[in-house]
């Protein structure tokens, strides 16, 4: 009797491994099961029937039906194990063996193995060109910060001032506006200043406002950083009173280059 690659010997009670040479003797257990799954092929056979044990009465306990069903597809191997099939509730079914072609396929062996390094080449170059052009994508979608706002203010002289508001959030950004407005009214009272753009931004705890100026003074590029912090509620980072003391309409080039944190929330 054929089953898959084993040959089994009812007479002899023996199960013999085709490809290998392998001979199992079945113990009482396995050749019982076997020898009733191959009577019965392709029907189920029942438990009870499984553990009624051999012409002696002598009975076997489900348990060691169930380990010779596990030991009989074990020696079949994974890929003849599904020809004993488990009826749920049922019993056991022995399928039918089907004999497999001999036909030379060695032709097709021979093919598989450098048909899949291809397969893989061919996947690691396209995720290698997948990779470059997701990193050109993004180099290429990065691009400087939009500002949230730009006001040009004039000043009593006629002279103009850019005021430019960053922030990382277009909502959310009332004191940011409202220190803004704060400062306008500072540089409109200036007759004259070096400063041509202001940029303004507050930190992501909104505990801190930083301010830059940027001006030319005799054709030199001039900066002046400021970081004001303030831990009161309701903040008043820019006063009429800050900005007297920061002197922001002076026309001289002392103190350029500075940063300063004043009123820590006093």
């Amino acid at each position: 009797m054929q089953l898959g690659h084993c040959r089994f010997d009812i007479g002899k009670g023996d199960l013999i491994n085709q490809d290998t040479g392998v001979v199992w003797h079945l113990p009482r257990a396995e050749l019982h099961v076997l020898t009733l799954l191959v009577e019965y092929q392709g029907k189920v056979v029942a438990k009870p029937l499984l553990e009624s044990g051999h012409e002696d009465d002598s009975q076997l306990s489900s348990a060691s039906v169930s380990r010779a069903i596990f030991t009989l597809r074990s020696f079949l191997g994974p890929q003849y194990e599904t020809l004993i099939e488990t009826v749920k509730g049922q019993g056991y079914l022995l399928r039918p063996h089907r004999a497999r072609k001999h036909a030379d396929n060695s032709w097709l062996k021979t093919l598989i193995k450098p048909l899949q390094i291809l397969l893989v080449v061919i996947a690691l170059v396209s995720v290698l060109l997948a990779v470059l052009w997701w990193f050109n994508q993004a180099s290429e979608s990065v691009s400087p910060a939009l500002p949230l706002s730009v006001e040009t203010i004039t000043l009593t002289s006629g002279q103009q001032v850019d005021l430019i508001l960053y922030s990382p959030s277009k909502t959310n950004n009332e004191l940011l506006i409202e220190q803004s407005q704060q400062l306008i009214q500072g540089l409109q009272l200036c007759p004259v200043t070096i400063w041509t753009r202001v940029f303004l931004s507050l930190s992501h705890d909104k505990q801190v406002l930083n301010i830059t100026l940027r001006g030319d003074h005799y054709g030199q590029s001039l900066i002046r950083n400021l970081k004001i912090s303030d831990l009161r509620q309701p903040k008043q980072f820019v006063t009429p009173q800050w900005l007297e003391k920061l002197n922001i309409c002076s026309t001289s080039s002392g103190q350029i280059t500075l940063s300063s944190r004043s009123r820590g929330g006093e």
